[in-house]
This record gives C-alpha cells, sequence and structure tokens, in this order.
C-alpha cells in the first residue's frame, strides 16, 4: 500500500552524497597482538579512529594533557577515577559526544580494573602520588597497584602499556618514593614484557608545582641547600607528544624513554628566571633539610595535605638522566623540547604585579638571560 521510504533513490536527496576514501593511514596493525584496528568516519575530533585507550591517573597534571590529545585524535579514552566524578569533569569536553568515558574504581580491586580495560587496545597508567596517605602506601600505589594493572591489562589482551615513572626512580635513591617507583617498574616488566617505560624529568605547565610555586610563594620561597639542587625541567605537553608518538609507532614496543630538558638548571636558576619574569624580587628562604623535615612531618598529621617530609626529601635530589646508551630520549621520537626562558612567561604571568601586567612578553635583555643553546641532531624534527 505505501512506498518503502529505504526503496527511494538517492538522486531526490538535495545534497550529493560523500564517500569517504580510506588508506594504509586509517588502518593499525597491533604488533604484540596482531590486533587491526580500522578508523571510522572522517579525521579528527568528530571521527573515531578505531583505537580505544585507558588512561588510569588522568585527573593528574600529566593526565589531563593526554586525554586531551587522544581525544582530539578521535580516540575513545576510558578515564577511570576514584572519588567523586566531579574529579575529571573538566576531561568529558577534550573529546566528542560519548569518547570520553568515566568509570569509577578502586586500584586494590582487579575486577574493576578488568572492567576499565576490556575493551581497549592501549592502556597507560600515570598513578603516582609524592606523598603517603591513610588509605594508600607508596609500595600500595607504585609497586602493587602497578603489577595489579599490568597483570590485568595482560590478561584481558591489551596491546600495549605504557608505564609513567620518574626519571630518579632508583633502587638506592635518598627517597622512599623514588625506590618504589624503580621496583614498580621491574615489576611491570616482568608481568608486562612488552610494556614502555617513560620516566619524566620535573615538569612545567599551566598546574605544576616549579614555576606555579614559585610565583604563588615569591614572598616567601622555601628552599634547602641554598636551592642548588640540578633539574632538567620539561613541558608537559612535550611529555604527553612523545607518550602520543610511543603509542602510534609499533617500533617502540618494549624500549624505555627518559624525557629531560638538554640544558641543566639549579633550582636558583630557576627562581632567577622567574624573579627577572615578573619583574618583582622572589624572597627566598633557605632553610636546613632537617627543620624543613620536622616541620613537614607536623603539617602531614593535618586533615588536608599541605606537604610532606617525603616531598622535603625530593628537594634535595638531581635530576641525572642514566648513562645506559639502550635508553632513548626525546631525540629519537623525533621531538624537540620546549625552552624553558622560552615558554616560562605563560604560565606565570598571573603572577607579575599590576604595574607590569602589560609589559611585553619578552622583556629588555631577556635574549641576553637565555643559556647557550644545544646544537640539535640531524633527526626530523616534529614541532
Amino acid at each position: 500500500m505505501f512506498a518503502n521510504p529505504l526503496n527511494r533513490s538517492i538522486k531526490g536527496l538535495s545534497a550529493p552524497v560523500k564517500l569517504a576514501r580510506r588508506g594504509k593511514a586509517d588502518v593499525v596493525v597491533r604488533k604484540t597482538t596482531g590486533q587491526v584496528l580500522a578508523g571510522r568516519g572522517t579525521y579528527g575530533r568528530q571521527s573515531w579512529n578505531g583505537q580505544t585507550a585507558t588512561v588510569f591517573g588522568c585527573s593528574g597534571f600529566l593526565g589531563r594533557y593526554i586525554v586531551a590529545r587522544l581525544a582530539r585524535e578521535g580516540t575513545k579514552v576510558i578515564v577511570p577515577y576514584r572519588g567523586l566524578g566531579e574529579y575529571i569533569r573538566h576531561l568529558r569536553p577534550t573529546g566528542d559526544l560519548g569518547m570520553v568515558i568515566p568509570m569509577e574504581f578502586d586500584l586494590r580491586n582487579s575486577k574493576q580494573i578488568e572492567e576499565c580495560v576490556r575493551y581497549s587496545d592501549v592502556v597507560i597508567n600515570l598513578i603516582g602520588r609524592n606523598y603517603e596517605t591513610k588509605n594508600f602506601s607508596f609500595d600500595q600505589v607504585h609497586i602493587e597497584g602497578a603489577q595489579r594493572i599490568a597483570d590485568v591489562s595482560r590478561e584481558a589482551g591489551v596491546s600495549r602499556l605504557i608505564h609513567m615513572s620518574s626519571i630518579n626512580a632508583k633502587t638506592n635513591a635518598h627517597s622512599q618514593a623514588l625506590v618504589s617507583k624503580a621496583f614498580g617498574e621491574q615489576r611491570v616488566r616482568e608481568h608486562f614484557p612488552g610494556a614502555n617505560i617513560v620516566r619524566s624529568a620535573t615538569m612545567y605547565g599551566y598546574e605544576d608545582e616549579l614555576l606555579n610555586n614559585i610565583g604563588r610563594f615569591k614572598h616567601f620561597y622555601l628552599t634547602v641547600n641554598n636551592a642548588q639542587q640540578k633539574l632538567r625541567p620539561v613541558c608537559v605537553s612535550d611529555v604527553a607528544h612523545a607518550i602520543g608518538i610511543i603509542r602510534d609507532n609499533e617500533d617502540t614496543v618494549g624500549h624505555t624513554y627518559e624525557l629531560y630538558n638538554p640544558k641543566e638548571y639549579t633550582r636558583k636558576d630557576v627562581i632567577d628566571l622567574v624573579q627577572f619574569l615578573l619583574h618583582e624580587k622572589i624572597w627566598r628562604v633557605n632553610v636546613p633539610p632537617r627543620l624543613l623535615r620536622v616541620a613537614a612531618q607536623l603539617a602531614n598529621a593535618m586533615p588536608f595535605h599541605y606537604t610532606s617530609h617525603h616531598e622535603v626529601d625530593l628537594m634535595s635530589i638531581d635530576d641525572v638522566p642514566s648513562k645506559d646508551p639502550s635508553i632513548q630520549t626525546f631525540a629519537d621520537l623525533g621531538i624537540q623540547p620546549h625552552t624553558l626562558e622560552l615558554a616560562a612567561l605563560q604560565y606565570i604571568r598571573h603572577y607579575r604585579p599590576p604595574q607590569h601586567e602589560e609589559d611585553a612578553m619578552e622583556p629588555k635583555g631577556y635574549k641576553a638571560f637565555r643559556k647557550p643553546p644545544v646544537p640539535v641532531s640531524n633527526r626530523d624534527i616534529v614541532v
């Protein structure tokens, strides 16, 4: 009686039908599992590239940059969280509708972890702490938690696991946090042989605890050892970029990466840089490490976290890259890291006094203040 509208010719459509062409770039074959992933839709945020990633620790400093990069590329992102859903609500607009999926989990519950990684081909573990709480010790987070994620990911058939650590993670480090991270790396290697270990130096960015702390406490900034701690500060967006390349490139399976600034600074150098950019003196107060450690232990007993003696220990540990030739760096990924002197002001400009708010981004004499450039290798550079 009635004509089926599905049988109508497409000639009656007001807009022509566009067929998307596909090429080799739309297909990803995972080396470890042989899984074939094909993209759907157009390129970018309003599409799905066929990949699904789970990002543990997504609510942290680095996590938001990685989730935003993955979602912008059309990756479906699972964002496990602990506590309130408000902690990760800022991540949902980074992707298209339904592409950023929050899931509540407990690091001690293997079943909940399995639910988070069940449909993922890539798992990125960013979970880490610089201080202990009444609920979680360093061993529970950095060792047992990392091992549990590696075990569950392997059993669920996950193709790639990227584990985030620290450039100073060593079994003989003078910090319990770094020692536990070193043992956590070993457990991940044992339980997921093809995992990537990424060790980052001190990171800076919009929500960092390096530049922003200096600006925030510019009238009373505490240091130890006359601020002679050696740092290799690296931009958080560079680290997120590196992890994105590691995820996409199947030739990186099983490699260890150390991401750090080619230039070495002392903490005093960074303080002087912030002082120069803000046009305001940074009142630095040097405190004996033992005295500051005792004060931090007392502060750690308060209901809310202010500081901890573990964080005081980290203030005396230098960022020292490994001399192992098998460990790769930014250069092996074709990335040229941002220069601290050129990038710092955008993160701390709001700490300038009102009379200097509209000053130029580069103050007079700024070029002379920069450290000598480091020669770049002949590798292709990705900006």
